[in-house]
Order: structure tokens, then sequence, then C-alpha cells
């Protein structure tokens, strides 16, 4: 056999050969897991008969040696052997012919071999650390990709002259080991030119500034290369990591700061993250699969996916954890991992080569101890020289051979001299519920006179620190440290509750159900085969024209008509609150003060089955007929969805504005006049429609161009029921009653000068269309819409309020649920004129 010193003399000769085949074979990345060898060169055979021998000869030794051991703890306790025991198993786990498949690639990588199984140090490192990765293949696993590793290693060691010590050695090597089989990239949909698979030298650097900037976990900077291991190995691309850590500062600092360590950044699952599949059809393609959870939530499988996101971000090692018909995930902890959205220790099983969740735990706690766990690592590692089968932990169904057997039963005796403890599992049941949406008791900050200092300028600009909110006017607020100095306040998301509210009648009712002013309430949040809905969009600009058309999928399209400004006399006469009636009393003056357009028909089942790709209508059947048998729920979904595919923002119409459009300019009960007569010429009611509904648009328009607007099916409004709501509506605008949990706060300020402002918020919102509402002196409230800032500080558009000079008293509230949560830093007034 030639010696190492002529074998390297051959391989220079044909380095030539080896540079062109270098130009075909890319390095790293492209070669597939499961792609077959490549044909071996004069040069591989030999290289493949090199590390063949070099293997054959350290069994040979090795075996010799483990034969005659009589004392195992000596052998267990000594260093002597590591560099040829490593050396065997990383050939052994490679195989020569892969290690001669990479070798022949380039003289680089041959060299890189080379020096590699002569670094003892750096070998014995590695395969302590468990080695590098090894492709799926099917339900099996290839073999390990130790030259992929090596050429990582070596081209980060390139990329950083930081990497060569400490922290940064340990991140590098953790980095080259977890990568070593390409890891594909979790990309948006809609990025088709994004790289598939995870750089890793990236990886590396992106970890390292961040490290550097300060943006990780304090308890990143003492992690082992194995515990390392479990956080660079996310899918997501680094972008998104430095989106997750820039959300969670400046949405939910209080996330960061806590000091429950098992809680620390993944307490925004069950703040933030809604449970329920319900929303998951609204994923936007052009955003990562990470944001697109944090804004419409999932149920446990995205949202554990989140969790172990938003841990990686910070530089927390995480595995997933699943457990039947569950999925949960461990994190670390500086007291130790721990498990959380699932049930405890021993409930599930992990995805890593401890299969068994209590095996992975246990090497967790017997790593504590390095030196003392070499000794586990020793005795697998004679094992594999013996041919043994590989059993890495106590709940493993095979039966281990002798030095597997000793492996576990040091780690035993490890785990019980560190009196290792094993720590509960947290929100057992958040996987299957909300949990708190508020802030974590204990974490509102402590507000001074500074934080609450409000300050004018010479032009008049009026700047208000959000965490100056009087607290006699506070309801649902919560005051937290920013992390870019100073204070900020959240707002928590909150959902619908009370009653609903139908109107106009349906195929079912009598005259007297089907005019402008009859109420009906949902008493619940059902659906039947006669309730539908109709929607209303908001204008764009000041050029409104009559109608407008939308297509709001391909060959599908909505008509709208524009509804002037205007003012009516809202209510009828009933004064009794029954099943049927709801008490419509007393009448009231309303003012519309901004117009809007409304759907020439209601939404037909061909609109709902394209949008929401299905069709669940009970009554009559057919793409022109009205869609019924929608809930609420459905309803709110449904604008959402149109509102993103024709950016445009389009919504249920309040009960006002309905009743305003029903009316058309008429004082009478029906637009029509008084005469119930008339009736079948404009609805579908229950003396014509043969008890069904029909397609829309047959009968006549009333005089603003809307059909149907009595009968056919009952239509969904945006207001909840209160009796005593019309004895002190507002007189413009009316929205009804506060729905769900409200959030109320307010500020007094000095106005040097009377007259209209533009008012902003600087905010960070994870959803589009979060909305708050602004009243100036108790005047009537103006609500305007948040901008979507996807984790961000962004301003929102102005809104114009009205000041008078000196003391002024503005309130902000959130009455529109469903609302996620808003943080927000500071609101601006500044002259309008």
């Amino acid at each position: 056999m030639r010696n190492l010193a002529t074998f390297r003399l051959k391989v220079q000769a044909l380095a030539a050969c080896l540079l062109a085949m270098t130009l075909l074979t890319p390095l790293f990345g492209e070669k597939k897991a499961n792609a077959p060898q490549s044909e071996l060169t004069a040069t591989g055979k030999e290289l493949e008969a090199l590390y063949t021998s070099e293997m054959n000869s350290l069994k040979s030794e090795l075996t010799g040696y483990l034969s005659k051991i009589g004392d195992k703890t000596k052998f267990l306790s000594s260093s002597a052997l590591d560099a040829k025991l490593a050396k065997f198993v990383i050939i052994k786990e490679a195989t020569p012919r892969e290690l001669a498949d990479f070798a022949q690639t380039s003289q680089s990588n041959a060299d890189l071999i080379k020096k590699f199984l002569s670094s003892s140090e750096l070998m014995i490192t590695m395969l302590t650390a468990d080695g590098a990765t090894s492709p799926r293949i099917g339900r099996k696993f290839g073999n390990a990709q130790w030259g992929n590793a090596v050429k990582i290693y070596a081209d980060i060691m390139k990329a950083s002259s930081k990497a060569k010590d400490g922290l940064f050695n340990r991140l590098a090597i953790a980095t080259s080991l977890a990568h070593a089989t390409p890891l594909k990239q979790n990309n948006a949909k809609a990025d088709t030119s994004a790289p598939e698979f995870i750089n890793p030298v990236n990886r590396y650097l992106h970890f390292e500034k961040a490290y550097l900037d300060g943006e990780l976990d304090p308890s990143f900077k003492d992690l082992s290369i194995w515990e390392l291991r479990w956080v660079v190995n996310g899918d997501e691309p680094d972008k998104i990591l430095a989106w997750g850590r820039e959300t969670m500062r400046n949405y939910r600092p209080d996330h960061i700061t806590t000091s429950s360590q098992g809680w620390r950044y993944v307490r925004i699952i069950s703040s933030d993250v809604n449970y329920g599949s319900g929303d998951v059809k609204y994923d936007q393609p052009e955003l990562q699969q990470y944001q697109n959870i944090l804004m419409n939530g999932g149920i446990c499988g995205r949202r554990a996916f989140f969790g172990r996101f938003i841990l990686r971000a910070f530089g927390i090692p995480t595995i997933a954890r699943p457990s039947k018909g569950h999925a949960a995930l461990a994190r670390f902890t500086p007291q130790g991992w721990t498990v959380c959205l699932g049930g405890g220790w021993g409930a599930g099983w992990t995805k890593t080569q401890y299969a068994d969740d209590k095996d992975f735990l246990a090497t967790t706690q017997a790593r504590k101890n390095p030196d003392l766990f070499m000794q586990v690592k020793r005795a697998q590692w004679a094992g594999d020289v013996l041919g043994e089968q590989r059993v890495y932990g106590e709940n493993d169904k095979t039966k281990p051979g002798p030095w597997y057997a000793l492996a576990l039963k040091t780690q035993r005796a490890i785990i019980k001299s560190l009196n290792a403890k094993e720590l509960k599992a947290l929100g057992a049941n958040i996987g299957e519920a909300d949990g708190n949406s508020g802030v974590e008791k204990g974490m509102n900050a402590k507000v001074t006179p500074e934080d609450k200092k409000i300050s004018y300028s010479s032009n008049g600009t009026i700047f208000i620190p959000a965490a100056a909110y009087s607290n006699s006017g506070k309801k649902g607020v919560s005051t937290m440290k920013s992390f870019n100095g100073g204070l900020q306040i959240f707002l928590p998301r909150f959902s619908r509750e009370g009653t609903t509210l139908l109107r106009g009648g349906s195929w079912k009712g009598d005259a007297n159900a089907n005019c402008s002013s009859w109420r009906l309430k949902s008493s619940g949040y059902g659906a039947y085969e006669n309730w539908g809905f109709r929607v209303a969009v908001d204008p764009q600009g000041n050029n409104n024209p009559k109608e407008i058309t939308l297509e709001i999928a391909p060959g599908v399209n909505m008509e709208f008509v524009y509804i002037k400004p205007g003012s009516f006399t809202m209510g009828g006469d009933t004064k009794t609150d029954s099943k049927w009636f709801a008490i419509d009393t007393p009448k009231h003056g309303v003012q519309i003060t901004k117009g809007y357009y409304l759907g020439k028909y209601e939404v037909t089942q061909g609109q709902f089955e394209a949008i929401m790709g299905y069709n669940k209508s009970k009554s009559s059947k057919g793409p022109d007929f009205p869609a019924d048998n929608i809930s609420w729920d459905e309803t709110l979904k449904f604008c959402d969805e149109v509102s993103f595919k024709t950016k445009r923002t389009v919504r249920l119409p309040t009960e006002a504005e309905w009743e305003y459009a029903s009316r058309a300019g008429s004082s009478d009960k029906w637009f029509f006049g008084n005469n119930p007569a008339k009736l079948s010429d404009y609805a579908w009611n229950k003396d014509n429609s043969g008890n069904k509904s029909h397609k829309v648009g047959l009968k006549k328009p009333n005089q603003w161009g809307l059909y149907d607007i009595y009968g056919n099916v009952v239509e969904r409004v945006a207001d909840v029921f209160d009796k005593n709501y019309y004895a002190q509506s507002p007189k413009k605008d009316p929205v009804g009653p506060v729905q769900g949990a409200k959030t109320v706060f307010q500020y007094e300020i000095d106005a040097p000068a009377s007259g209209t402002y533009a008012l902003t918020a600087k905010v960070v919102t994870n959803k589009h269309s979060q909305k708050l509402t602004v009243s100036v002196n108790n005047s009537d409230p103006d609500s305007f819409t948040l901008p979507f800032t996807l984790g961000s500080w962004q301003d929102s558009d102005p809104v114009n309020v009205t000041l008078k000079k000196g003391k002024n008293i503005i309130q902000f509230s959130r009455n529109e649920p469903p609302q996620k949560g808003v943080a927000v830093k500071s609101f601006t007034l500044k002259p309008a004129n």
C-alpha cells in the first residue's frame, strides 16, 4: 500500500483533471440527499482504498485492545484512545466510498479530508456533539455527510476571523454539523427566486452578527456545540430570523424580558397566535410561513412551529416534541429542557436520534457535565468498533449490546450525580385554547413624570408619548419598556361579544318584517337557510363614480352603488323586544357623514364560493341565488379575503348605513311608501316566494338602485344589539354598541390654538384591518384604520380632529372586533392648515 506521501504526489499529478470536475460539480448544496454516488475516478478508487485500509487498520487495533480490557471503568476515564476511536467512527459513518466521492471532486476537498482526519481534537469535538447529519432516504437515513461538514467548517473559517475561538468556534462547528445535509429553506410562496437551501456560511454569519449586536438571549454565549445545533438548524431564511427578533422587540418586549425562562419568547403563542385553522386560508403568498402564522394563527402544529422559530431567532435551542394527535415543542432553559404547549416528558417523541422524548431529556441532562459525558461517548464508540447496534436511550425497543448498555448505565449515573430535575410542562392545554391575551401579571412598567411628558413645538405640533394616558381613563391597556428607549403601550386582542343583528326581512317574512326599520337579533352566531349578507366598500379618493364593479376572482364580479352622505330618521314603532322583532324605538336623527359603496345585490352563491371555496347554502341552489346559511364569522372572513384580492376595504355595512340606503330618501315605512300591497313588486316575501329564495335582481330596485334590499335573504350588518342603544345613539355615523372587550384610554393636552389637527399614531400591527377610534372632548367618535406594519414601527395615515384652545381630552378606544393586538409608541397632532 502506498504511503501518504506517495499518495499525495499522485493526487497532485491529477490536479488538472480534478479541476475540470470541480467546474462541473458544485461544492455544496446541489447534490441531492438521495442522489446516486458518482463514478469513482482512478484517484477516487485509490482514495476509497486508502480510507478503507485506514478504517480496517483502526478496527483491528481497537478490537484487539477492547477485547483485553478488564476494568472498563479505567478505559472510560482515559482519553488515550479518543483520537483513534473518533477517526474510526467518522470513516465508518461516512463510508470510505462517500469520503472518496467527496474528495475526488477537487484537490482542495481531498486536502480538507486529509487534514480533518489528522485533526484529532476537531474530530473528537465534532463527534461528541453527535457528528454530521445524515440525509433521510425514505424511512431510513443515509450515511453521515462528513465531507460537507468539513467543507462548511473550512468556508466559515475563511468567512470570519472570529470563528476560530470560543463561542464563535462552537457556533461554526454546530453549523457545519447541522447543515452537513443541506436544509431546505422555507420561502414565501411568491418568492420563486429564493434559494432552495439554507446557506450555512450565511447562517453562521447571521448569528455571529446578531450576538455582537446584542440581539440574542443572554444564555446564548454559554451554549455548547450540541445545544447550538438546535439553534442553527431552522428552515427559515436569515431575514425572517431578523424579522422575528424585530417584531418581538417592537410588538411584545414584555415576552423578551419576562422572568419566566420557560415562557420567554414563546408566550407570544398564547397571547397573540390565534388557535384555530379557520383563518389559515388567508395566508398571503408574499409572506413567509412564520409571518402568516402570527397573522392568521393555526392549530397546535402551526403554533408549535412558530414557537420553535421565535426561540431560534433569539438563539434558544429547541426541538419538535410531538405526541399522538398533538404537536408541541421542547426548549432549552438554563435550568434544563422543558416542554411547551403539550404534555410533559414521556408523553411523546422527538425527531432526533433520541426517538423517545425521555431519552432526549436524558442526554441533555448528562451533557451538563462534559467531562463525565465523554465516558458515555467512549462506550458508544467502543460499541461502534465492535459492530453493536446503536441504542441511544433507555426507552429504545432494541436491546443494547454490552458497550451501549454500559453507555446508558454511565449516563444514568451522571444524571443521578447531578441530581437533575425533570421540569414540568408549560401550557399543556394551550395548544387547544387561546390562553391569556393580555400582558403577563406584574409586567406593567413604572411610569415616571418624564415618561408622561407631552411636548409642544413652536410650529404647533403636539407629541404625546403613548404612556402618558390618564389612569382614570385607562381600561385594557398595558405599559411596557420599549427596546429603543422610553415606554410603549399594548392593546390586547379581543373577540366579538353580544348578539349580532340582521336587517331587511326575507322570503319567510311578512310585510311588517320586510321594511326599513325591522331588526332581527341573531340570538347567537348560527346560520339559517334565509340568512345572507350584502357588503359595503369604502371609497378611494374624491372621485366616486355612481357605480363600480370589482373583480373578486377571475371572471367573478361584484357591483356596487355609491351612497352619498346625508341625514335621515332612523327607527320605527316597535317597542316590544321579542324573538322576531327587536325594539326599534325611539326614532332618532342620524347623519351619515361619509359616502360609501353598497352592494347592488346580496352576495350570491357564485361570489361566495369563488372566495371561500365552498357553498353551504340550504335554500335554492345556483350561482345567481343569494348565499344563505352564512354565519357572522363567515361574513367577516369573506370581507377579509375580498379586501386582500381587490386591495379595497370591503366590510359589512353598519346598521345605520344599511337603513339609510334602504330608505333611499324616504321617511315612510317602506321606500316605496306606506302601502304594503306594493311589497311584492320589490321583494320576495312569504306571499310570493314559494317558500324559497330566488335569483338576485329579479324584483324592482329602490330609488338608489339597490335590489332585494327587502326580502330574499335577511342581511347581516356590522352592529350588535342593545335595546337601549337607539335612545343614546350618536347623531353622526353610529356604529352600534361597543362589541367585545373594548380598550379605552385618554390623554389631556393643552392646544396652543383652536382648529383642525392631523392625528397620527406610531404603531406595530401584525394583521390588516386593525382599527382605533378617537373622540375629542366627548365628540362623536371617528374610527381610523391602522397600517399593516408586519412587526415594524410605522405611522398611521392621519385623521383630522378638532381641538379647542387650551385643555382638551382625547379618548381612544377599540370597539370593532375581532381585533388583534396593537403596540403604540406615540401620537402626534399637527395643525392641518
